[in-house]
């Protein structure tokens, strides 16, 4: 990425002229000529301007980054976001785009939306791809962790994703005392990277809890220990883990969490992909309450 250094010439007004004659410093007054045009609004403006046609042209360069799920296990961690929906969604659909391979996801506290998967989707094909099961217990969650082999095989499944978010959701409950819980969490975690290894299938997993004071995400953590951070910054979304560093692309709009920028971001990565992208469904508010 390259920024561009944008630079605006000013006259210092006149209510200055006394304060420049007595100046015998000159760099003293070029710092305040720079600190007064800097202040004024519409050098302001420019600079938000400038930096809207930098992102714009960053992004008709070349498709926006996203990191790839190849090979692994991985622990999606999101800077002041415990329930990332809309960022897992779109990891999930580009691994589809890219990689052409099918997605088996085991679902928990409703990560995987459809409303909100559909209008994120550059394509309904890719939609196709991904198999969902849903748990709404720890015990069922459980049993549908033991059961993916057995799945996989019978329904022809030949994933390339196996996704689990909110793996300690439904064990950290009532439902079950912490004892049973963690036993159940852990047989479960071991049953699904068995599968993901058995497969050749990368293995994407999220908790709502934080490790250092949950200690059901703490044994998710301990499974996963590769960790994929993603952070907002000023330039837009990074990501990060172990051996690399991907900035998504610059973006001055501020939209950056919403729907709508990473519908936007799969949008490029299909035309890319010479993959033809269907309209956008209609905006609203879906079920989980995300826009």
């Amino acid at each position: 990425m390259h920024e561009s250094d944008h630079y605006a010439v000013s006259w210092f007004h006149t209510e200055d002229y006394d304060f420049v004659n007595s100046c015998t410093d000159p760099s003293s007054l070029i710092g305040l000529l720079s600190e007064q045009v800097c202040m004024r609004p519409e050098f302001q403006q420019r600079r938000r301007d400038a930096a809207t046609e930098t992102a714009q042209a960053t992004r008709d360069a070349s498709p926006p980054e996203l990191p790839t799920l190849d090979g692994g296990c991985h622990r999606l961690v999101v800077e002041d976001e415990p329930r990332p929906v809309q960022i897992l969604q779109a990891l999930v659909l580009d691994h589809a785009l890219t990689t052409g391979g099918d997605v088996l996801w085991l679902d928990a506290a409703t990560h995987a939306n459809a409303a909100s998967l559909t209008r994120l989707s550059p394509s309904r094909r890719l939609l196709d791809r991904i198999h969902v099961a849903r748990a709404f217990t720890p015990y069922q969650h459980a049993e549908l962790a033991t059961t993916l082999r057995s799945t996989v095989a019978e329904e022809d499944i030949n994933p390339s994703l196996v996704v689990c978010p909110g793996l300690d959701a439904l064990y950290d409950t009532d439902e079950v005392s912490n004892s049973v819980g963690k036993q159940l969490l852990s047989r479960a975690l071991a049953a699904i990277k068995r599968v993901a290894r058995e497969v050749d299938a990368s293995l994407l997993a999220t908790h709502l809890g934080r490790p250092e004071t949950n200690p059901y995400a703490e044994i998710v953590a301990r499974a996963v220990p590769s960790t994929l951070y993603c952070e907002q910054t000023q330039f837009g979304p990074r990501f990060r883990g172990t051996d690399f560093e991907t900035l998504v692309y610059p973006d001055a709009t501020g939209m950056q969490t919403t729907l709508a920028f990473w519908r936007t971001v799969l949008a490029h990565r299909a035309t890319a992909s010479d993959m033809a992208v269907e309209p956008a469904t209609p905006s609203g508010v879906m079920v989980d309450g995300t826009q």
